[in-house]
């Protein structure tokens, strides 16, 4: 099911090679041992992308294998004008769904809460079994550079695990101990191997949940400006230090930044890379791009 209207000019990404790499591929057909393992399972989605961050195929093959609690990370990067009603949306399929920040690390304590409580069936059933209760085995899967390693490290309180901006940092899987009775698996992003749409393969290039061979920075930014503006009517021009009634576009914030090539070209990479690093970062602001309809 989709909550979102996509209304985006359609724009290529590169051939599907690059798109889905072997990495990716290997650790999908894996993921069923994985979950063998698991008692339960943390799905992370980017707050400012949810529908474009939430592999759908890859849920449903999650909840029927075990309990899952789906998170909006990246909160303190979305706004918060619009992050409680994507979750109120979400909980009316998903009723474990909370938003967690994982660059402070607040909702921490809701979070290891929420799976104990998950948990206390399985607790129970060792119980039943005359087994003392073990730590939790809970899976932290979903896309690409949604803050997987950066949520883990945040509950764990200092860096455990590898991060990074950009999609492909975690190759492998990792045990990491959060609490007496709680063990996270660290895992690869997944990505499904087809997109619904043009439009949401954009949307991940803006955040690099797709590897950037797969596309090319200075070809999607005019979308993110012209879906920024959309939503955010001058908020662009003000953060960018842009002349009043100028022409919102990649050329004209290269030539403000100076961004400039021999024979007094625009640098069109070097600025799409800018502003889109400018994004993930959150210095243009708190940022939702995708809207519950």
């Amino acid at each position: 099911m989709l909550w979102l209207k996509l209304s985006l000019n359609r724009l290529p990404l590169n051939n599907q090679t690059q798109w889905y790499p072997g990495h990716i591929a290997k650790l999908d057909r894996e993921l069923d041992q994985y979950l063998k393992q698991l008692d339960l399972v943390v799905e992370v989605l980017d707050a400012r992308i949810p529908i474009s961050t939430w592999h759908q195929d890859l849920s449903e093959r999650l909840r029927a294998k075990c309990p899952v609690l789906l998170v909006l990370n990246k909160s303190d990067l979305s706004d918060p004008n619009y992050t409680e009603p994507w979750l109120v949306q979400f909980r009316k399929t998903y009723p474990a769904t909370l938003a967690f920040e994982a660059t402070t690390g607040k909702g921490k304590n809701k979070m290891v809460e929420k799976l104990l409580a998950l948990g206390e069936p399985k607790f129970k059933q060792l119980e039943a079994k005359g087994l003392k209760r073990r730590p939790l085995r809970v899976g932290v899967v979903g896309m690409p550079n949604v803050g997987k390693s950066s949520l883990i490290n945040a509950l764990v309180g200092k860096k455990k695990v590898k991060t990074g901006h950009r999609a492909g940092v975690t190759r492998q899987t990792q045990w990491v101990r959060i609490h007496p009775q709680v063990e996270l698996l660290d895992t690869p992003g997944l990505i499904p191997p087809r997109l619904e749409s043009e439009e949401i393969g954009i949307h991940l290039a803006w955040v690099y949940s797709i590897g950037d061979r797969a596309f090319e920075e200075e070809d999607v930014l005019p979308s993110f400006l012209t879906q920024v503006e959309s939503l955010y009517p001058g908020m662009l021009q003000q953060v960018l230090d842009l002349p009043p009634d100028t022409l919102l576009s990649i050329e004209t914030i290269a030539r403000r930044r100076g961004y400039l090539l021999p024979g007094d070209q625009e640098d069109l990479r070097r600025t799409a890379q800018a502003i889109l690093k400018d994004f993930r970062h959150g210095r243009l602001g708190r940022l939702t791009l995708e809207r519950p309809v």
